[in-house]
């Protein structure tokens, strides 16, 4: 079976193929794509900026496609792309297109160029977040203030905290005109499922759970290897994932454990390495450096950057508890990592976070805004010590069903075996491993 794949961004693969330098943080296609590409004759392809036509590149028992993106902003509506991958179809003839994530504008063209080539029947698109609906959550309860504030580099880009609220409302209306004209959907929680089902009714809905990497699902968190009140979490770079939430928690901590410390993977504007570092300092970092300098906390937060796989997975391993403050989610594959791990872990009961974690068998669930209740459950970790091994082996067992690699992958080409079937127009014959 040919599949053609229509993603964000490209996996690292793809970078070393196509020889592209950019910063990409792309973590669960990985898996998915080493899972698929054994079974179908698998295409990947995403937009580029800086493209003149289409580029092509060969990796293993994969194909990377980039296609041409005129406009610089990814999330600006490129009127040229509908056109450039209809040709990617007319080139390629794929069984079944699988376009991920509705977050950006391209995916409504690439909706709107399967209807011209006549595909829509054999498109599905995966629900990764939704801006329509994370838009709405994104202030996470800041005061206004603290959004209106800009810093340099914002005035210098013209967009604060409600700047970029505003981006995702505008990039929202391809989301919602994308989502009105598809007729597949794969998702995997009750709040996916609710959220497009209200922007079209007559979606077919299918469910087919995730894959992440390698490296999550062959090593195991101890307490006995982790560093006691060490925290981590894996995303604070925008305010609906919560870190102000967590700096608050971890200021209630510091007078009961003085050792305690946050690690989080974004850039370090806690310590600016020369003027231009610390120029680029926006309106949130702004406000989270205050917050970390108000409650004495500088040596107790520690910025990570980005993180490799391996060094990710390290992270989870030293930790004492793994964090999720975030205002709004769907199934975030940070929480899937440390629970395949083992890694305990607190997660506010937001999205589709009730579908994956058990509250008081596999970890702790609180209201996002409730600062105070991540305290406690982190606490309750803190004391259990040794114990909290019971979460480890409860969440452990949890994931390896929600993340189950051969189940999931069949379920997913089954999926594409039914789209394909039922397509009025089938293009070629598709068999499974040509």
């Amino acid at each position: 079976m040919k599949v053609l794949w229509i993603c964000n961004v490209p996996i690292p693969e793809a970078q070393e193929v196509m020889k592209q330098t950019a910063e990409v943080r792309v973590s669960w296609l990985v898996g998915i794509s080493l899972a698929l590409r054994k079974k179908t004759e698998l295409y990947y392809a995403y937009p580029a900026y800086g493209c003149t036509q289409p580029e092509v590149g060969r990796g293993d028992n994969i194909t990377f496609i980039a296609i041409p993106r005129r406009i610089k902003a990814a999330g600006k509506y490129d009127k040229e792309m509908k056109r450039e991958i209809e040709a990617v179809y007319e080139k390629i003839k794929p069984d079944v297109i699988h376009i991920f994530g509705t977050e950006f504008p391209h995916t409504y063209s690439a909706v709107l160029a399967a209807e011209a080539a006549g595909f829509l029947d054999r498109t599905v698109v995966s629900i990764q977040g939704l801006v329509s609906v994370c838009g709405t959550h994104y202030l996470a309860s800041l005061p206004h203030q603290a959004a209106r504030f800009y810093t340099l580099r914002d005035l210098l880009r013209r967009s604060n905290i409600y700047g970029a609220q505003k981006e995702f409302a505008y990039r929202a209306q391809f989301e919602k005109k994308a989502l009105s004209l598809a007729r597949h959907v794969i998702g995997r929680t009750d709040w996916d499922k609710a959220c497009t089902r209200m922007m079209n009714p007559q979606i077919k809905y299918h469910f087919n759970n995730e894959i992440l990497r390698n490296s999550f699902y062959e090593k195991k968190w101890s307490y006995a290897n982790c560093e006691p009140y060490r925290i981590f979490m894996s995303q604070g770079g925008v305010p609906y994932k919560g870190l102000h939430f967590a700096v608050e928690a971890l200021a209630m901590l510091k007078k009961r454990y003085p050792k305690i410390k946050l690690y989080v993977t974004e850039r370090d504007f806690l310590h600016p390495k020369g003027y231009k570092e610390k120029l680029r300092l926006n309106s949130y970092q702004y406000l989270i450096k205050k917050m970390i300098l108000r409650e004495n906390l500088e040596e107790h937060v520690c910025f990570l950057g980005t993180l490799s796989e391996a060094q990710m997975c390290e992270q989870y391993l030293k930790a004492n508890v793994y964090i999720l403050p975030s205002a709004i989610e769907n199934s975030p594959n940070s929480l899937g990592e440390a629970m395949l791990l083992g890694t305990p872990a607190v997660a506010s009961d937001v999205g589709g976070v009730k579908n994956m974690m058990t509250h008081g068998a596999e970890g702790f669930v609180y209201p996002h805004d409730d600062p105070y209740m991540l305290a406690g459950y982190i606490d309750d970790i803190f004391l259990m010590g040794a114990d909290a091994e019971r979460f480890s082996d409860a969440e452990r067992a949890h994931a390896a069903q929600i993340f189950d690699v051969e189940k999931n992958m069949e379920d997913l080409i089954t999926i594409y075996r039914e789209l394909y079937e039922a397509s009025e127009k089938p293009v070629t014959e598709g068999t499974e491993g040509r």
